[in-house]
């Protein structure tokens, strides 16, 4: 359930009405891992407002560091860097992207030299600089209008690049690759200052820590810099002279071997955190001292890629990283906790099946997760016994029937979900009990011997004339009447095989490596045939009554027989995994996080349209149900998109009013989008805020300010369905 506040008046009388309307363009949410799976590369945080920058021109924002909000920067391009400027908000990225919000929600974007990553930006009450990767300086007074200086010597002279600014005690300080320091009163003269320097690591990040405000104690109030590993190790560096001379901090008894990217400080300690890497830098009393905090224990912190970290009160840091994993600090009696404030599986999903009104995603560690309406997800329990080990067991395809469901994957390891009924005990209100009985389907598993003991890696699924079919590596084919007892076919090649399907005409079509091509009439005598390509093929598909094979180099391939086929243009080069058909049109997943669209693909196969996502991350299989495009992929990437808007009314099912509010409790399907429209009369209604149902299980608690007047006469509110 999710909580929004509003300023509105009135007294409650509920009309809920709802318009059917079709979907123009796609909006796609995350489902996993949560808040989000962008990755974060620069993060800021004012006191009372939070930013993250991401892959793809993703922002998100937060009030206190834990709950993200999606903000549209109007941009695509890979986001670097973040800053406040006053209450301005800063973002730059790749190819000249600068953008700036006062809200946080609206952004006005800009563009300088397109040929720059924009990796850094720092402001001065007065002054915004943004550093590029090729060493040129771009200032500006108000983050709209930009001012482009001279290039600075690090580029013209050794070719590395800038990686970072930062502003503090009147000097901009930038870094950047070799060791290289600069330092800048005004942003348009700078010097070169990189002499007290000299191991040749990679300077990635530089800060202004104001902690102690003195330069005695640690951690000393000046700039502060981290360091890639080129050298054996990574080290930190801070200068309390505005970045004229540089000292290493003293940690020669436990060396970091992983680059650094990050750093933050509080008035006693300070955090340094990259790959797989985060210390704690504390005195002791002869030297800093830094224990490594990543480990495997609950209050460590989690083995991952960490780009940005706040400071939100002393002794509570953020991080942030790959894949929008999010850890915070906790300080109890002086010993430092790690808590991620969500808990998602990251594990990569091969495949996803939509059977029987719930969706099954498969991948590596055994993992399987379901869902019953995308949004979700559920780890479903494997237990570790025959042919699957949590360790070394990949998953890499799902399916079946409604009576039963398939996993299988690697080195033959295959586990079953059959569609039984269990009794579920609930205790009422009352203290009564009521028993229920549930399905088993997709949640309870039972790992299975290897089918046929085979050792190859299976990697499709497909029924047909009541029996399971597996395909996999080295032209491996299997059949089975009950999922449990399997016969090899003979294939005819030793090719590995990774999609199977049940064509309309009583065909089995089989794809694979090498442009292989495989049909069947009975499951049982193969016969392969050309398909007009080289290019490996992943997947194929009966899609309104026509085969379409996605695969290597862009490859699509489409064919009404299953014998003769025909290519057609992707217009991209990414490896296509799978695809699926939602009310006649064709969507198509593939490597980076590629999405294309064909309209009216029954009789418009041939044109294709990349319409993109939220992630560059490889998405590898696709599914639907009820007008819902779901998506899995790298890194545990669940992304969803409600192609067919659900026209089921939003309704209100309880109201209150407290604390100088009305209180609206509303319920609907994941992902309506509706306003609270109010009226006087029931005839002319004013229309109300926009709000979603992206979060949770649909419920959304919405406040309204009541107005110290409260109107005489009645106020009637209804949900309003929009696109």
């Amino acid at each position: 359930m999710r909580s929004v506040r509003l300023a509105w008046l009135g007294i409650l009388c509920a009309v809920a009405l709802a318009f059917p309307c079709s979907a123009q363009k796609l909006t796609w949410s995350w489902s996993n891992p949560q808040p989000h799976g962008n990755d974060i590369v620069g993060m800021a945080w004012n006191g009372t407002l939070g930013v993250q920058v991401c892959d793809g021109g993703r922002v998100y924002t937060s009030p206190d560091l834990i709950n993200w909000t999606p903000q549209n920067s109007h941009l695509t391009n890979d986001l670097q860097a973040v800053t406040f400027f006053g209450s301005r908000i800063i973002i730059t990225g790749a190819y000249g992207a600068v953008a700036y919000s006062d809200d946080g929600v609206n952004f006005i974007t800009n563009s300088l030299n397109p040929a720059d990553w924009i990796v850094g930006v720092a402001a001065s009450p007065k002054l915004v600089v943004a550093v590029t990767d090729v060493g040129d300086i771009y200032t500006s007074t108000n983050g709209a209008t930009w001012q482009k200086q001279t290039q600075l010597d690090n580029y013209t002279k050794y070719g590395y690049w800038l990686n970072s600014v930062a502003y503090g005690n009147g000097v901009f300080v930038t870094v950047g690759d070799g060791d290289y320091v600069a330092s800048s009163s005004n942003g348009t003269l700078w010097n070169n200052v990189s002499g007290s320097i000299s191991d040749r690591n990679d300077l990635e990040a530089v800060v202004w820590i104001s902690a102690s405000g003195s330069t005695a104690a640690f951690p000393y109030t000046g700039f502060w810099t981290v360091t890639d590993n080129a050298g054996g190790n990574s080290h930190v560096y801070y200068s309390t002279n505005n970045g004229a001379d540089w000292k290493p901090v003293n940690n020669p008894a436990n060396p970091s071997t992983n680059t650094l990217y990050t750093f933050a400080a509080d008035a006693t300690n300070a955090l340094a955190a990259g790959d797989s890497e985060a210390r704690l830098l504390t005195p002791d009393g002869r030297e800093v001292a830094w224990p490594e905090q990543v480990g495997g224990n609950t209050n460590d912190v989690p083995a991952w890629t960490y780009f940005a970290s706040v400071l939100q009160t002393n002794g509570v840091y953020e991080l942030a990283g790959d894949d929008g994993q999010l850890v915070e600090s906790s300080l109890t009696n002086g010993v430092y906790n790690w808590d991620t404030p969500y808990y998602s599986a990251r594990d990569w999903l091969w495949q996803v099946a939509a059977v029987g009104g719930l969706y099954v995603a498969v991948g590596d560690n055994a993992r399987i997760m379901t869902s019953d309406d995308g949004a979700d997800w559920t780890v479903e329990d494997v237990p570790e016994t025959n042919s699957v080990s949590i360790a070394n067991t990949v998953f890499l395809c799902v399916g079946g029937t409604t009576n039963l469901l398939l996993a299988a994957g690697n080195d033959g390891s295959l586990a079953l979900s059959p569609n039984l009924l269990f009794p579920e005990v609930e205790t009422n209100a009352d203290g009564t009990l009521l028993t229920n009985e549930v399905s088993s389907l997709g949640v309870a598993w039972y790992p299975q011997p290897a089918p046929a003991g085979t050792t190859n890696d299976l990697s499709g699924i497909c029924t047909f004339s009541n029996k399971f079919f597996l395909v996999g590596a080295r032209g491996t084919l299997l059949s089975s009447d009950n999922g449990t007892n399997w016969s090899k076919q003979a294939s005819g090649t030793t090719n590995d095989l990774s999609g199977i399907t049940a064509f309309t005409n009583g065909l089995l079509v089989v794809v694979g490596d090498h442009g292989t091509n495989l049909t069947s009439a009975n499951g049982t005598n193969w016969s392969r045939l050309v398909s007009g390509t080289t290019n490996g093929l992943s997947r194929v598909h009966c899609l309104a009554g026509r085969l379409l094979a996605v695969g290597e180099y862009g490859s699509l391939l489409t064919s009404t027989n299953g014998t003769n086929w025909v290519a057609l243009t992707s217009g991209v080069t990414n490896w296509l995994n799978d695809a699926i058909l939602i009310s006649n049109t064709c969507y198509v997943v593939g490597n980076q996080g590629v999405v294309l669209a064909c309209t009216n693909f029954s009789t418009n196969y041939a044109r294709w349209t990349s319409i993109g996502t939220l992630t560059t991350k490889s998405l590898e299989s696709a599914a639907t149900q009820n007008g819902q495009l779901v998506a899995v992929g790298f890194e545990g990437s669940i992304l969803r998109s409600q192609v067919i808007p659900a026209t089921t009314p939003v309704n209100f099912i309880g109201y209150s009013q407290a604390s100088g509010y009305n209180v609206f409790s509303v319920q609907g399907l994941v992902d309506q989008q509706f306003t609270l429209d109010s009226s006087t009369d029931l005839m002319n209604w004013v229309t109300g805020p926009l709000l979603d149902l992206s979060y949770g299980d649909g419920t959304l608690v919405l406040y309204q300010s009541v107005a110290t007047n409260n109107p005489a006469r009645t106020q009637f509110y209804r949900c309003t369905l929009v696109p």
